[in-house]
């Protein structure tokens, strides 16, 4: 599968177009933690010095995130998750204030005394941020952070914000964080999950946005009454993740096989375009963390070919990601019935 930056021509600079849309983008969002009520795009460097102190922060912070020794935090993650992306570009009024760590990061000493936004909503595996952007011009008075595990989709998604004069949008890179370290208890008004990879395997599980070890750490990050929303083109997901909500002790306010029939004039993301255009109907969820669950044991079977129906014959639209399952599933129930066998059902794993 090739990667965003694959697709990138060779004299691609991603540290140049970066500092260009810096505004956009927080490079120490760890420093925001507790803080993200106040938060304010600014900067005071760019072009050359910009460039040069971002790679070299960059390079620190993956040597340091080599070193970090793995936590228990009940979250699936690898080393140093949580690290994100670093950079020096610090706010005009502290200009030349901050301290290095130990690897010659430099992190800004920060002025969160002041509230800006009403409400902080998280955009989870936001991609190019089409979604996010368009959103928060709905919204002036709402934070949306988008966040993505690719490097490249974030810069695409700050400078789409840059480019449309979307101020109350920022956008953060970290490779699979524990959100823990990111925002404080109860710091979140929202998290959206908009079209993620649903990895059908069972082997990959829990990478899942709607995995329980996530769901029960969203709990603490989430303000009362909050909500999580999902919106996907796979029921088998969606229906994975009512167990996992289930699980998690949330309360669901709604469900449907059809969220764009419930809320027409909302944005559409790029995948929900993509797919809606070869035959998908986004389905999805809204659900509020309940009381907590006594006990926290995962229960349900965990492929997403578990959750197919049996008519798979019947399927007008195969869920991203399962062509090639639901194609050898068809194949060995046509082979059965060829040769006057019982019919071949799905596994339940």
């Amino acid at each position: 599968m090739r990667t965003p930056r694959s697709r990138l021509p060779k004299d691609f600079s991603l540290e140049e177009h970066l500092a260009a849309c810096a505004q956009a983008v927080e490079f120490y969002p760890e420093s925001c933690r507790g803080h993200w009520h106040a938060w304010s795009p600014a900067m005071c460097m760019s072009g050359a010095a910009g460039v040069a102190a971002w790679k070299a922060a960059r390079s620190s912070a993956r040597h340091a995130a080599c070193q970090a020794p793995a936590q228990n935090t009940g979250v699936m993650q690898p080393a140093g998750a949580g690290n994100g992306a670093h950079g020096v570009f610090v706010r005009s009024d502290t200009c030349g204030q901050g301290a290095s760590d130990a690897f010659g990061n430099f992190n800004p000493i920060r002025d969160f005394s002041q509230k800006t936004w009403n409400r902080v909503i998280l955009d989870l595996g936001c991609g190019k941020g089409e979604y996010t952007v368009a959103v928060a011009n709905l919204h002036p008075n709402v934070l949306f952070v988008g966040l993505d595990v690719e490097e490249i989709c974030v810069m695409r998604a700050a400078e789409l914000a840059v480019a449309e004069g979307v101020t109350n949008a920022v956008f953060i890179y970290a490779d699979d964080p524990d959100l823990r370290e990111l925002f404080g208890p109860g710091e979140l008004d929202g998290i959206l999950m908009n079209f993620p990879t649903p990895f059908p395997k069972k082997k990959k599980a829990h990478l899942r946005l709607t995995y329980l070890d996530r769901l029960m750490a969203y709990r603490e990050i989430l303000a009362p009454g909050a909500s999580l929303r999902l919106r996907t083109d796979s029921l088998p997901f969606r229906d994975f993740s009512l167990t996992q909500l289930e699980i998690a002790g949330y309360d669901l306010r709604w469900s449907s096989d059809d969220v764009r029939a419930m809320f027409p004039d909302e944005p559409m993301s790029a995948y929900e375009s993509k797919l809606t255009a070869q035959g998908a109907t986004a389905c999805g969820f809204e659900a509020v963390p309940g009381p907590a669950p006594e006990r926290v044991e995962q229960t349900a079977p965990l492929s997403l070919v578990s959750y197919l129906p049996e008519n798979i014959e019947d399927l007008d639209y195969v869920p991203h990601g399962m062509q090639g399952c639901v194609a050898n599933m068809r194949g060995r129930r046509a082979n059965c019935r060829a040769k006057g066998l019982p019919e071949w059902t799905r596994p339940i794993v």
